[in-house]
C-alpha cells in the first residue's frame, strides 16, 4: 500500500482513483502545476491543493488543515503514481514525451538508484502502459525540465558523483586502520577526517567502511555502535598500567603528556565497566524524587547486644576466620540490598549517558567512588553469608577430600543469589541463599559422583584388596543421599502432583509403588489426567535435579 504522510491526501487520492477515468490526465496535470509552486520550507492549506486538482471548492466555512511542504511534495508524486495506475494509462494517451528511469537516469548521468531517490524530492513519475503491454514507470519531458531547473545543484553533484574504485575503497579503508590504530575513533569521526583528505562525501565514507566491517568479521574496525574496536597505541598503554608502571613512565615512552596517558586509561576502564552492565532488581523507591536521602543518607542498622561468636576448635584457618564476620539480621539485609541494587540503578543510568573518550577526571573520579561501593557492599553480604555454604555443603558431602572443592563451587551460586534476590518481597536472603546452593548441589554433587565412578580405571587391585561388603555400604549411602535429594526436590511441587509422583515411583516411606489407574480412582479423575499431571511434574522435576540421576539411580 503506498505511504502518504498526511492522511487528507490519502483519501483525497482514493477518491480520484474513484472518479471518472476521462479526467485522470487533467488531474494529473494539475498535480504537477502544484508541485511546480510548492516550497518545502512552507505549509499550504488541504483545501487549495484540492481545489487546485479537483476543481471543487468545499462549502463549509471551517477552516481545513494545513499541510507541510515536505509532506506535500512526496505525498503529490505518491499520488500521480496511484492515480496513473489505477486508470491503466497508456503512453499514446500522454501529450508529452516521455522516458523511463534508465533512460533518464543515461541522460542526467545518474544512477537508477539515484532517479528513486529523486522522487522524494519532487521528480513525479507515472505508470503507463507500453505497446508491449508492461506497466512501467515514467517520467515525462515538462517533469523532468521543471525538476532539474530547480534543483540544479542536486543534479550537477549526482552527475559529477562517480563510484569509487577498488583502489579508493582498499585506500579508505587503510586510512581507517591508520586513525583507529593512532587514537580512539568513532565512525562517524573517523569517515569526517577521511572525507576531507579524499573530497568523498561523509556518508559514502561511513558506508565504505560500515560495508567492510560487515565482511572482515573478527577484523572489523568499528562495533555495530560505531565506536572502535581496537586501538593498537591504546591497548599497548592499558598493558603498561596493567603492570604496575607509573603513568610518568608511560608517557616518557610514549613520549606524550601524562594527561593524555591518564586520559586513554580512564576511557579504558569506563569502556569495561561498560561491557559488563550493571543489572539490578528493580524497585518503585529506586526512582522517587528523593532517592538519596532515603536509601542512602539513613544510618544503617544497629545489633545491640550482640555477642561474639564461638569458634568451634580444630577447624582450618579458612574456616576459622569466617567466625569473624557477623551475621545479618532481617533489617540489616533489608538495607544492605536496598543499598546495593541502587547503586547499581544508579550506576548503570550514568555508564549509559557517558562518553568513555571524553570523560573528565572529575566525573571518573565520582563513577569510580560509585562502582567501589557496589563492590564493597556485594563484599559484605558475601562475607556475612560464608558460613551459610560451610553448613550446607558439610550436609552433602562431609569431611570429604573435595569438601573445600564442593564450598569453592557453593561461593559461585551464593554470589549469583545475591545478584537476583529481591528484598522486597520480604523473605530473608539466607533462606533464599539456601535453596539456590541446594538446587546447585542438587545438580552437581550426584553427576559428579556418577561419572568418578563410571569412568575411574585402574583400580582393579585396590578393589581386590578392599572387603567384600565395604563397596556395597558406600553404594548404599550414595543411593541414600540420592534419595533424599528427590525427596527435598518434590517439597516445590504441589501438594496433588508431589502425591502422584511419590507413590507411582514408590518414593515413599513404604517404598509400594502405586498404579496410574489406582492414583486415579484416588482423586476422582481418569488414568491419562493422572499421566498428564505426572509429566507436568517430572518437567517441573528436571529443572532442579541433574540430568545423570536417573541413570545414577538405575546403575
Amino acid at each position: 500500500m503506498p505511504k502518504f504522510f498526511n492522511k487528507d491526501m490519502a483519501d483525497l487520492a482514493h477518491q480520484l482513483t474513484l472518479s471518472p477515468r476521462r479526467l485522470r490526465v487533467a488531474q494529473i496535470q494539475e498535480m504537477e502545476a502544484v508541485l511546480g509552486l510548492v516550497d518545502p520550507d512552507r505549509s499550504y492549506p488541504f483545501d487549495f491543493v484540492c481545489f487546485r486538482i479537483t476543481k471543487y471548492r468545499k462549502r463549509s466555512s471551517r477552516t481545513s488543515a494545513f499541510v507541510p511542504g515536505k509532506a506535500l511534495i512526496s505525498d503529490l508524486v505518491t499520488m500521480a503514481e496511484v492515480c496513473s495506475r489505477k486508470a491503466n494509462l497508456r503512453v499514446a494517451e500522454l501529450s508529452d514525451a516521455s522516458q523511463t528511469h534508465q533512460q533518464l537516469a543515461k541522460e542526467l548521468g545518474v544512477s537508477t538508484k539515484t532517479i528513486r531517490r529523486w522522487r522524494t524530492r519532487g521528480l513525479m513519475g507515472l505508470r503507463a502502459v507500453f505497446d508491449d503491454g508492461v506497466n512501467r514507470l515514467i517520467f515525462c519531458r515538462g517533469t523532468i525540465d521543471r525538476f532539474v531547473q530547480r534543483n540544479k545543484e542536486l543534479v550537477e553533484r549526482g552527475a559529477s558523483f562517480r563510484q569509487l574504485t577498488t583502489a579508493e575503497r582498499n585506500r579508505i579503508i587503510e586510512q581507517a586502520r591508520e586513525l583507529v590504530a593512532e587514537r580512539p575513533l568513532k565512525l562517524h569521526a573517523a569517515a569526517k577526517i577521511i572525507a576531507e583528505q579524499t573530497g568523498r562525501a561523509v556518508e559514502t565514507i561511513r558506508y565504505t567502511l560500515r560495508r567492510h566491517d560487515t565482511s572482515a568479521g573478527k577484523d572489523a574496525l568499528f562495533k555495530l555502535n560505531g565506536e572502535v574496536i581496537h586501538c593498537a597505541r591504546e591497548a599497548a598503554i592499558w598493558r603498561c598500567h596493567e603492570a604496575g608502571e607509573a603513568v610518568q613512565s608511560i608517557a616518557r615512552a610514549f613520549e606524550c603528556l601524562a594527561g593524555e596517558i591518564e586520559q586513554v586509561i580512564r576511557t579504558v576502564r569506563v569502556r569495561r565497566w561498560r561491557q559488563a552492565p550493571l543489572s539490578c532488581v528493580p524497585n518503585e523507591l529506586f526512582d522517587a524524587p528523593n532517592a538519596d536521602a532515603l536509601i542512602l543518607d539513613t544510618a544503617e542498622p544497629v545489633v545491640a547486644g550482640a555477642k561474639p561468636p564461638r569458634i568451634p576448635k580444630d577447624l582450618p584457618p579458612y574456616l576459622r576466620s569466617l567466625y569473624l564476620t557477623p551475621l545479618l539480621t532481617r533489617e540489616q539485609e533489608q538495607d544492605l540490598f536496598r543499598r546495593y541494587n541502587y547503586l547499581k540503578h544508579k550506576a548503570a543510568d550514568v555508564l549509559r549517558d557517558l562518553e568513555p573518550e571524553e570523560i573528565s577526571a572529575e566525573r571518573f573520579d565520582a563513577v569510580a567512588l560509585l562502582i567501589e561501593r557496589i563492590d564493597t557492599l556485594r563484599q559484605r553480604i558475601v562475607r556475612a553469608n560464608l558460613r551459610l555454604v560451610v553448613s550446607i555443603a558439610k550436609k552433602h558431602v562431609g569431611w570429604s577430600p573435595a569438601f573445600f572443592e564442593v564450598i569453592s563451587d557453593g561461593n559461585i551460586s551464593l554470589m549469583r543469589a545475591v545478584e537476583k534476590f529481591d528484598y522486597a518481597r520480604g523473605t530473608k536472603f539466607s533462606t533464599y541463599a539456601t535453596w539456590a546452593v541446594m538446587k546447585n548441589y542438587a545438580r552437581s554433587i550426584p553427576e559428579e559422583h556418577y561419572l568418578g565412578l563410571r569412568y575411574m580405571t585402574g583400580q582393579e587391585g585396590l578393589l581386590d584388596s578392599k572387603p567384600a561388603a565395604q563397596p556395597e555400604e558406600v553404594y548404599q549411602s550414595d543411593r541414600q543421599h540420592v534419595r533424599e535429594l528427590i525427596e527435598a526436590s518434590l517439597e516445590e511441587l504441589p501438594d496433588r502432583e508431589r502425591e502422584i509422583v511419590s507413590q507411582h515411583f514408590g518414593l515413599g516411606s513404604k517404598g509400594k509403588k502405586v498404579t496410574l489407574e489406582q492414583l486415579g480412582q484416588r482423586f476422582g479423575v481418569t488414568k491419562e489426567r493422572v499421566r498428564q499431571i505426572e509429566l507436568r511434574a517430572l518437567a517441573r522435576l528436571r529443572e532442579v535435579l541433574s540430568p545423570s540421576l536417573v541413570e545414577a539411580l538405575g546403575s
